[in-house]
C-alpha cells in the first residue's frame, strides 16, 4: 500500500510534563459545576449547558448570548454528556450516562422552556452505543470507557437514538414526533451545518465474506424523514489486532464454577468519528478495528443482564476514510499515530482535521473528560488533494477540545495547560486566554462568536479579543447539613446507614459506615447523584472524610459499586475479592447492571479463590474476617467482625429478607445456592452473630435471621433438585 508524506509543523515544542491526571489518580470530586457539555442555537441568541452538579444543585443551564443565565433545571439521574438547545431557547435534549431505573442503559431527556415534563428515553440498544479502549493488562489497562451519541442537533430539531418505543425527533417548537432511524444503534451521529443531511457511523460486525446484506460503515440520511439517501459497506480488508487479555488464565479457580470467557469473540470495526462536508457529498470517517466480547445466555443461573456485547477497541493505529456519494471510497489511510481521532472537516471536504479524541470519565480522577491517548497534544490536518498528513498544531500539554470555526480558517482549542487558543490555519496565535481550566468548546452557526464551558465552572463568551467578552460562573450549593447528630441504626453498634440518599434505583443498595477510633470505613457505594447528602451524613455521625481510607464491596453490582469509582478519586482504596476486577475493571457493565459505570481496579485484593475462603484483615483497626460466597455475584464476599462488643455480620446480598432466600439470590442456580447456604451454616451461624446488616437493611436478631435464611434456603434447594 502507497505510504503518504508526513509534513511536521509544530506551533510549540512538546514536552514532558501535562496537567492531565493518570486515570486512577485520586483528585477529589470534580468541581461542583464541572461543564460536561454545551451547544448554542442556530439562531445564535441561547447556549445550554450541562454539568456534573450533584442533586442539589442545577445541571442543565440555559444562558443568553451575552451571558446571563435564563433557567435552569435538574436533570436526573447524573452525568449528562450532550445537550442541544433549539432556536428561540424553546426546546432542549439532553443525553446522561446512567439510567434512573435498574437497567444500565443510559437515558435520554426531552422537554421545552416552560421546563414542562420530560420525555424520558432509555437506549434499548446501549450495548451497541459505547467501546472500552486500552491496552495491557486486562486489571489496570483499559478503564476507559467512551460512550456514543444519544442525540443529535440537526437545524432545528433534535433527533435521538432508537429507544423501546423507537427513535424520537423532537422540533423547535417542542412537538415530539416518532421518527424512523433506520438501520442498527447508531455509534456516532453528525449533522451537516444547515441540519438536512444527518451521518450515523456504526459499530460493525466483520463479515467473513461479502453479502448483499452486509451492513453499512455509515449511511447518510435525509434528517428530517429519516431517509437513507446513501450508505457505505466497507471492503473486507482488515487491520490485525492484537489479541485481548484471558483473566480466566489469571483465575482459574473461579473459571472453573463461572463462565469467564465469551461465547464468541467477534472482530468489529467502528466508524469512531463521522465527519460531512457542507452537503454529505463527501464524508471522512475514522474506521477503528475490535473485538466484540459476546455472553449468549445469562450470567449465573437465570440472571440475564441486558449487556450481552463487551466492544473492546486495543489501541491501534486506525484508519481516514474519505467517501463520496453514492459510496465510492476515494482515500483510505492510515492515521499519523496510534490512537483515537474525532474528525472536522471545511465545507468542500477538502482538509480534513484529526483531532485526539477525548472520554466522558464521569469524574474519574477528578475530571469531566479525559484525553483518551497519552500523545494527545497534536491535531493533524490531511490534504485530500495532496493526500498527505500535516501537524496543523502542536501543543506543550494535551488537547481538551477543538471548535473548527464554520468558514475552516481558524479554530479555538482547548489544552490541558488551562489556555484557550484561538489560531489561524497559519499556525498564528490570534487570542490566548487563561481560562484556569480544560474547556468544551464550540462555535455559533455564523462563527461570529464561541462559548467555552471549563471543568471549573465557567462559561465564557469569546469573540477572538484578548479576553473573553464575559464569565459566567455557574453558581453552586452545598448540601444542606442534618439538623441532629446522626444515630446509628442499632444502639451501641458504631454501625450507620449512609445512603439511600437518592431516587434513582441505583440508591436502593445502602452505604454502611462503620466508626471506630480510628476514623472509619465504608461497606459498598450506591449511586452518584446524592453523594455530597452522603457525605453529610458521614460527617453528622462524627467522622470526618479523611479519616475514611477504605471502602469494602460485598458485590459488583451497580447499586452496591455503582459510585465507589468516585470515593476512589476521594482517596479511598477499594477492597474486594480478586475476581470482583473482573467485573468491575474488565467486564464492567456486563456482570454489574445498574449504568455503565466507569471501571475502576480493586487496591486491595482479598485472596479468595475457592467457595469458603477465609482471609482476615483489618480496617481503621477493625480486626475484619472475609469469607468468600461467590453465588448471587462471581465476587460476593462476607464480612465478620466484632464492633461495640457485638457480633457482626454484613451479608450483601446473599442475606435477604422473606420471602427472598440463598437460591433466588443465586438466580436458581442450585449447586452454587447449594454451596453458598452450606457455607453459612458451617462458618458463619458459629458466629452466633448479634445483628446482621444485608445489602439492603439491618436485622436486629441476627443469628435467628440467618437460622430462618439458611432453612428456608435448604427447602427451596430440595424443592428444585426434586424437580
Amino acid at each position: 500500500m502507497k505510504r503518504f508524506a508526513v509534513v511536521l509543523l509544530a506551533f510549540a515544542a512538546a514536552c514532558s510534563s501535562t496537567r492531565v491526571p493518570d486515570v486512577t489518580e485520586q483528585r477529589g470530586l470534580p468541581a461542583p459545576q464541572a461543564v460536561s457539555a454545551l451547544d448554542i442555537s442556530d439562531d445564535g441568541r441561547f447556549i445550554a449547558v450541562t454539568t456534573l452538579a450533584f442533586r442539589q444543585d442545577p445541571n442543565f443551564w440555559l444562558l443568553s448570548r451575552e451571558g446571563e443565565i435564563v433557567s435552569k433545571r435538574t436533570i436526573a439521574p447524573w452525568a449528562p454528556q450532550q445537550v442541544a438547545t433549539l432556536d428561540g431557547g424553546r426546546a432542549f435534549g439532553v443525553g446522561l450516562a446512567y439510567s434512573r431505573v435498574t437497567s444500565p442503559l443510559p437515558t435520554i431527556s426531552l422537554f421545552t422552556a416552560d421546563m414542562d415534563e420530560e420525555t424520558v428515553l432509555e437506549d434499548s440498544q446501549g450495548e451497541r452505543g459505547w467501546l472500552r479502549y486500552g491496552e495491557g493488562d486486562w486489571r489496570s489497562g483499559w478503564m476507559k470507557s467512551l460512550l456514543g451519541d444519544l442525540l443529535v442537533r440537526a437545524g432545528n430539531s433534535v433527533i435521538t437514538v432508537r429507544g423501546h418505543n423507537g427513535s424520537i425527533r423532537m422540533l423547535g417548537d417542542g412537538e415530539r414526533q416518532k421518527y424512523a432511524l433506520k438501520g442498527e444503534r447508531p455509534f456516532r451521529m453528525t449533522a451537516c451545518p444547515d441540519g438536512r443531511r444527518l451521518v450515523c457511523g456504526y459499530i460493525v460486525p466483520d463479515p467473513v465474506k461479502p453479502s448483499a446484506s452486509a451492513l453499512p460503515l455509515f449511511n447518510v440520511l435525509e434528517s428530517s424523514a429519516g431517509t437513507v439517501l446513501w450508505n457505505y459497506v466497507p471492503s473486507l480488508f482488515w487491520p490485525k489486532l492484537s489479541e485481548l487479555p484471558r483473566p480466566s488464565r489469571d483465575l482459574p479457580a473461579l473459571a472453573e464454577r463461572f463462565k469467564l470467557d465469551p461465547d464468541a469473540l467477534v472482530p468489529f470495526r467502528v466508524a469512531a468519528s463521522v465527519a460531512p462536508n457542507s452537503d454529505a457529498s463527501i464524508v471522512a470517517v475514522a474506521e477503528y478495528g475490535g473485538w466484540l466480547w459476546t455472553r449468549q445466555g445469562p450470567a449465573i443461573g437465570k440472571w440475564d443482564p441486558p449487556y450481552h456485547v463487551v466492544p473492546f477497541v486495543p489501541r491501534q493505529r486506525g484508519w481516514l476514510r474519505v467517501v463520496t456519494a453514492p459510496g465510492t471510497e476515494s482515500i483510505h489511510v492510515e492515521f499519523p499515530r496510534n490512537g483515537l481521532f474525532e474528525l472536522r472537516t471545511d465545507a468542500k471536504g477538502t482538509k480534513i482535521w484529526a483531532v485526539p479524541m477525548s472520554w466522558f470519565a464521569r469524574g474519574m480522577a477528578g475530571s469531566a473528560w479525559l484525553p483518551t491517548d497519552e500523545e494527545s497534544r497534536a491535531v493533524f490536518e490531511f490534504d485530500v488533494a495532496q493526500r498527505t498528513w500535516r501537524t496543523a498544531w502542536e501543543f506543550s500539554d494535551a488537547v481538551a477540545d477543538v471548535a473548527l470555526h464554520p468558514e475552516a480558517d481558524r479554530a479555538w482549542i482547548s489544552c490541558w495547560d488551562g489556555r484557550l487558543r484561538l489560531l489561524g490555519r497559519d499556525r498564528r496565535v490570534l487570542a490566548d486566554i487563561d481560562a484556569g481550566a480544560p474547556a468544551r468548546v464550540t462555535w455559533s452557526q455564523d462563527g461570529r462568536f464561541a462559548v467555552a464551558g471549563t471543568e471549573l465552572g465557567e462559561v465564557l463568551g469569546l469573540d477572538g479579543g484578548p479576553q473573553p467578552k464575559w464569565r459566567t460562573k455557574l453558581p453552586s450549593t452545598d448540601a444542606p447539613a442534618l439538623e441532629a447528630p446522626l444515630k446509628p441504626v442499632f444502639e451501641g453498634i458504631p454501625v450507620y446507614s449512609v445512603g439511600r440518599v437518592g431516587k434513582e434505583h441505583a440508591y436502593v443498595g445502602d452505604i454502611w459506615l462503620i466508626k471506630s477510633a480510628a476514623g472509619g470505613f465504608l461497606i459498598d457505594a450506591g449511586g452518584s447523584s446524592s453523594l455530597p447528602f452522603t457525605l453529610k451524613k458521614i460527617s453528622a455521625a462524627g467522622v470526618d472524610l479523611k479519616d475514611i481510607r477504605y471502602l469494602l464491596h460485598t458485590h459488583s453490582h451497580g447499586d452496591h459499586c455503582g459510585a465507589a469509582y468516585l470515593w476512589r478519586s476521594m482517596g479511598l482504596r477499594i477492597v474486594a475479592p480478586e475476581s470482583a476486577a473482573f467485573a468491575m475493571s474488565w467486564l464492567m457493565p456486563m456482570l454489574t447492571d445498574y449504568g455503565v459505570w466507569v471501571p475502576r481496579p480493586v487496591d486491595v485484593p482479598l485472596a479468595l479463590k475457592q467457595p469458603g475462603d477465609e482471609v482476615e484483615f483489618s480496617a481503621a483497626g477493625v480486626p475484619i474476617r472475609a469469607i468468600f460466597v461467590p453465588g448471587h455475584s462471581m465476587d460476593s464476599v462476607l464480612y465478620l467482625m466484632e464492633l461495640g462488643g457485638k457480633r457482626v455480620v454484613f451479608t450483601g446480598d446473599i442475606g435477604f429478607q422473606a420471602p427472598s432466600d440463598i437460591l433466588h439470590r443465586c438466580w436458581g442456580d442450585v449447586e452454587k445456592a447449594k454451596v453458598v447456604t452450606a457455607i453459612v451454616r458451617e462458618k458463619v451461624l458459629p458466629y452466633r452473630p448479634d445483628v446482621v446488616f444485608t445489602g439492603h437493611g439491618g436485622r436486629a436478631e441476627g443469628t435467628a435471621f440467618l437460622e430462618d435464611l439458611t432453612r428456608r434456603s435448604e427447602e427451596s434447594i430440595e424443592k428444585a433438585r426434586a424437580k
